[in-house]
């Protein structure tokens, strides 16, 4: 019996391959192979789409929040989208005062350039709890009030915390880096909200496991 060596661009959907193989054709082992390699490609597309169609909606809408109310400097909308947990530590209202204080006082006023996600890791469930990785990376401004101030000694203390620190003229001082935060929905925050992911840190180890920390620790 001849055997049937269908072309294989023809397979562009599951519907098509299967009425070729109802139809009780012969295939060569060669095109075997070819008909496997197209049908594993379809079935990661599928996956893909599916992956695609599972994002969290609530979770991006959240976290777009979040960030554009950091770029405008709205701390009180920033806290109450920051994880509440932490306010079994500080109370909210002290929280508030401290981070109005940080960002202007009398030394130096601080301004947020810009804020960006990265990457949106997927999401995963744990102790009872929804958690997502989010890689952003952040620049911001500090100006000093006393023009006198020696930038270069800031420079070299504030380096210990973030990647790139520069001092420009008139004692302003610019500072980026790529870092992490958590997104978190449990008992205590019934909608997503944020916290910053940082490793060996005795805040971080208050709010979350050790357990979730390594488990976020595997996204990179």
């Amino acid at each position: 019996m001849q055997l049937y060596r269908p072309k294989i661009g023809s397979f562009t959907s599951l519907k098509n391959f299967l009425l070729i193989c109802r139809s009780g054709a012969s295939f060569t082992g060669n095109t075997i192979m070819k008909l496997i390699k197209n049908l594993l490609l379809l079935l990661l597309l599928v996956i893909t789409q599916i992956a695609e169609a599972q994002k969290d909606e609530s979770l991006e809408q959240r976290l777009k929040d979040f960030l554009a109310f950091n770029d405008s400097m709205q701390i009180e909308k920033v806290l109450e989208y920051t994880y509440p947990k932490l306010y079994t530590l500080v109370p909210k209202k002290q929280m508030l005062e401290v981070m109005q204080q940080a960002f202007n006082n009398e030394q130096m006023t601080i301004s947020m350039d810009s804020l960006k996600a990265e990457k949106i890791h997927p999401v995963f469930t744990m102790e009872g709890g929804s958690y997502a990785k989010i890689d952003y990376s952040l620049k911001m401004t500090m100006q000093f009030k006393d023009k006198t101030t020696n930038t270069k000694e800031m420079v070299d203390m504030m380096k210990a915390q973030f990647a790139e620190v520069n001092a420009l003229d008139n004692g302003v001082m610019v500072i980026k880096q790529l870092t992490a935060m958590v997104a978190i929905k449990d008992a205590l925050s019934k909608e997503w909200t944020f916290m910053n992911l940082k490793e060996n840190d005795p805040l971080t180890d208050q709010l979350i496991s050790k357990a979730l920390q390594a488990k976020l620790a595997t996204f990179k």
